[in-house]
């Protein structure tokens, strides 16, 4: 029951078919001929034969013709025609190999009255490259009635396969263009290449000088015909959907059936022309295009009959008129004898390969529309997503400001407590004890203000610049120094400031320099004290220096906590300290080392020398 309800979908077939075989009786006829009245006999000397003779006859009424005329409908291949005293009447190309082909030309010549008299014969030679040499329908009589016909015929041998041609090779280059900008949709190449050997077969009705051998030229016409259709297969294979596992169906089988094709078609480049070998493989040759076709043409059914959708119906359409039309073009090429029927392939070819660019272009169009579609709505996605990014970053900008605060709010805190809230505890300390003097504690208080006004000096925006926190370092102390009884010789220059060198690391070198100075006023005996900036040579390193006039280091010196709490802030900030003797053994001297560049503070041990 099943199969019974799926051929109702094929009711119209039989009815489709009938209409195609009575189309090709139609275009069998199509070109009209003249009366019988203006047909002239003809003989001809020997039939089967690559060339021969034969006369036409001039009708009684030669005189009375207005501008009279010779058509030659059919001739199979070439002919020359001359009048009873030898002269040329005309002639349809070279008699020599290769020879003119006029088969599908219909031959229209003049004829001078005063050279013929009513009852001679004009005599002719036929050539062939073949044993086919042969002539029918032959008409004599005036331009009015016999030019109207030959435009008729060559219209329709000629000019509609001219149109053919310039028709598939402009789908051609169209398709092949869309390819360039979408080649990953094979079925636009295939069906690109397909076209266009379909357009180079044809011109085999139409080209009168072939450019190569006639065995060559017989090689190539069946030849680009059949890869032509395996394109047009291929073309078909790369348009239908995957199947349900995301695969193409029927891939080997197209494999094997391009290699043997291929393999089918050798002979026909190697079979003598000569004596007829390659003519009777041609035969062969269509036969196996006709019976592949039909295998094709039964995927492409059984495929509409999975679904039916217009695209696979007009697939079954012109499948079944490529091959009522192409069974019609093997029985006509089978016929040697019989000279005046045309072959017709070509319009169902023209119907074939229109629909499938239709097909094809359409398929480009919703692609293209889909993309824009697409790309709108991304568009619009975008900038929604901008938006919102642009709302989450104004938000984690606040966040970050707030943390930024809240992060200088516990760095202040912890500052305050580590320096000014430990000078005031040990001085708390101090004043619970009955011996304490007032002149240590004056100093314990002095240096917690000290303390305090680095931190304040560090919150500073210019502060973050050495140059400047040391000139402001050098207002707040140069009094204390003075009143040390010790004079401070400035040297500081503008130097480079490290990347990212920012309050809490001033502050740390603000602390170094203050306990340098510290320690120069307590220990080391002199008078004077010197602070100097400078550039290393190498330009990677930048310097705050701290020379005292003093005694210098002493040969059993143990370093102390301040020492071990300078280099701890030394490597907190990146920086190498460097301690030892100034002025000749005398004095000491204290150096901080600021890497400047990322390639010096990799090469900058943080552990003091």
């Amino acid at each position: 029951m099943k199969i019974v309800s799926g051929l109702r979908i094929f009711w119209w077939l039989p009815l489709y078919l009938f209409v195609l075989y009575q189309l090709t009786l139609q275009l069998d006829t199509l070109a009209s001929s003249p009366e019988s009245s203006w047909q002239t006999p003809i003989t001809v000397a020997e039939t089967g034969v690559t060339h021969t003779t034969g006369t036409i006859r001039i009708p009684d009424n030669i005189h009375s013709l207005t501008e009279p005329m010779l058509l030659i409908l059919h001739i199979n291949q070439n002919i020359i025609i001359r009048y009873p005293n030898g002269d040329v009447v005309g002639t349809g190309g070279s008699m020599e190999t290769p020879i003119s082909r006029n088969k599908h030309r219909p031959l229209l010549f003049r004829l001078h009255a005063r050279m013929v008299s009513p009852g001679d014969h004009l005599s002719f030679e036929i050539a062939s490259p073949r044993r086919t040499a042969a002539i029918a329908n032959v008409y004599i009589g005036p331009n009015a009635v016999l030019e109207p016909v030959w435009q008729r015929h060559n219209l329709m041998r000629q000019g509609v396969v001219k149109v053919l041609i310039a028709t598939l090779l402009i789908a051609a280059l169209l398709i092949s263009s869309i390819w360039l900008f979408y080649p990953r949709r094979k079925e636009y190449l295939w069906y690109a290449i397909g076209t266009a050997l379909w357009a180079a077969h044809s011109t085999n009705h139409v080209i009168r000088d072939i450019p190569v051998s006639d065995w060559l030229w017989a090689a190539l016409v069946p030849f680009t015909i059949g890869v032509s259709i395996l394109a047009i297969i291929t073309m078909i294979y790369y348009y239908m959907p995957l199947g349900e596992k995301g695969e193409r169906r029927h891939s080997r089988s197209l494999k094997y059936l391009w290699a043997g094709a291929l393999l089918l078609a050798v002979p026909l480049f190697f079979l003598p022309y000569a004596s007829g070998l390659q003519a009777k493989y041609h035969l062969v040759w269509y036969s196996l295009l006709v019976m592949l076709f039909i295998l094709v043409l039964a995927y492409v059914v059984q495929i509409y009959w999975e679904q039916q959708t217009t695209k696979r119906l007009l697939f079954v359409l012109s499948g079944f008129a490529m091959l009522v039309f192409g069974m019609h073009d093997v029985w006509v090429y089978d016929r040697k004898d019989d000279i005046t029927r045309p072959y017709l392939l070509h319009f169902a070819a023209m119907f074939t390969l229109l629909t499938q660019y239709f097909l094809l272009v359409r398929r480009f169009v919703l692609s293209l529309r889909e993309t824009q579609y697409y790309a709108h709505h991304l568009e619009e996605l975008v900038s929604e997503r901008e938006q919102e990014l642009e709302a989450n970053y104004q938000k984690m900008r606040v966040m970050e400001q707030e943390k930024a605060v809240v992060d200088e709010r516990e760095r202040i805190m912890r500052d305050i407590h580590d320096g000014f809230g430990g000078h005031l505890v040990s001085t708390l300390a101090m004043l619970e004890q009955p011996d304490t003097r007032i002149p240590v504690i004056k100093e314990h208080i002095q240096d917690a203000l000290n303390d305090l006004r680095l931190v304040i000096d560090s919150l500073d925006f210019d502060s973050q610049n050495i140059t400047t926190a040391l000139g402001m370092f050098r207002s707040r102390n140069s009094r204390k120094i003075k009143q040390a009884g010790f004079e401070l010789h400035w040297a500081v220059e503008d130097i480079a400031t490290p990347a990212g060198f920012g309050a809490e690391k001033t502050l740390q070198l603000l602390r170094i320099v203050q306990e340098a100075i510290t320690n120069a006023i307590k220990h080391s005996g002199g008078n004077t004290i010197t602070i100097s900036t400078g550039t290393d040579p190498d330009g990677e390193h930048s310097f705050v220096q701290i020379v005292d006039n003093g005694a210098g280091i002493p040969s059993n010196y143990q370093p102390g906590k301040g020492l071990t709490s300078m280099r701890k802030r030394a490597a907190a900030i990146g920086a190498q300290l460097s301690l030892g003797n100034a002025f000749s053994d005398r004095g000491t001297s204290l150096r901080i080392t600021l890497p400047l560049t990322v390639q010096a503070l990799m090469q900058s041990p943080h552990t003091p020398v």
